[in-house]
């Protein structure tokens, strides 16, 4: 489809301008991920930077996860309406707020972990408890962007021909991210509700795994009992035309005499 047409048919601006500045966001946010734009000057600055990487792969690795998803949902469905590109520079918006706090959250998570060096990053709890409350929100907001972008795309499955298996994709992904959310909120629910010191708030994350896999098996078995159904149903009729008997053509008489119709006074003239 070429961008004129896109342009008539599902927004106001081409997909590829979309894209492409998406993209950019995202590159940028990579960017702000870099444990250090200095090249070290001695062997222990070396070592020092490289207790970074293993929080960089993680958070870099999140955000990959994000990239992966906005492209997967603008190649299934290229809206591009206003209400959509709102939708989207807000996400992106989300997105760049959420480095920060995401590499400086796993930063410390690996300095407390393996290197036994955390306490220089926090003075006290409650900074802790701020640090995974702003965390969670921003989980939330992201899947809320996500969300809300799926249900538009719900709202116009009927301008893209949506099959059923298709359907049961989209129900899928909406249901993911209502995943992400809940288990986000009940991070920021214990954070506000208890004591907390960022330990059971933090490990509530390790749920997201059975989740999304049951949630993942559940609609599995949905989309293969709909692509049966089309497969069985397709079969039958490609039965029912082999079988279906072909019907006789009615011959016409090639040579039958034809009587001229006379008119009535010709008819009775006397001989």
């Amino acid at each position: 489809m070429s961008d004129t047409d896109h342009h008539k048919q599902h927004g106001h601006i081409s997909l590829h301008r979309l894209d492409g500045f998406s993209d950019a966001v995202f590159a940028f946010a990579v960017t702000l991920l870099v444990v250090s734009l200095e090249v070290p000057k001695s062997a222990h600055e070396l070592f020092h930077l490289m207790h970074g990487f293993l929080a960089f792969g993680v958070a870099f690795t999140l955000l990959m996860i994000l990239w992966y998803q906005h492209g997967k949902f603008f190649k299934r469905f290229p809206i591009t309406d206003l209400w959509m590109i709102t939708l989207n520079m807000a996400l992106l918006f989300v997105i760049l707020l959420y480095v920060y706090p995401l590499k400086f959250l796993f930063t410390s998570l690996f300095d407390s972990l393996i290197w036994r060096n955390a306490g220089d990053n926090f003075n006290t709890v409650s900074e802790v408890r701020t640090l995974m409350t702003i965390y969670g929100a921003g989980i939330i907001a992201v899947n809320f962007v996500f969300y809300l972008m799926h249900k538009h795309a719900w709202r116009l499955r009927e301008r893209f021909a949506m099959s059923l298996p298709q359907l049961t994709e989209l129900r899928a992904d909406t249901a993911g991210n209502l995943i992400n959310m809940a288990v986000a909120g009940l991070s920021v629910l214990i954070v506000l509700v208890t004591n907390d010191q960022g330990a059971w708030s933090g490990c509530i994350y390790f749920l997201l795994g059975p989740a999304h896999w049951a949630s993942g098996a559940w609609h599995g078995k949905q989309y293969r009992a709909i692509k049966n159904q089309e497969q069985t149903k397709q079969e039958s009729q490609k039965v029912e035309q082999v079988s279906k008997p072909d019907l006789p053509v009615a011959a016409t008489p090639a040579s039958a005499p034809v009587t001229p119709h006379l008119p009535a006074q010709q008819a009775s003239k006397p001989g």
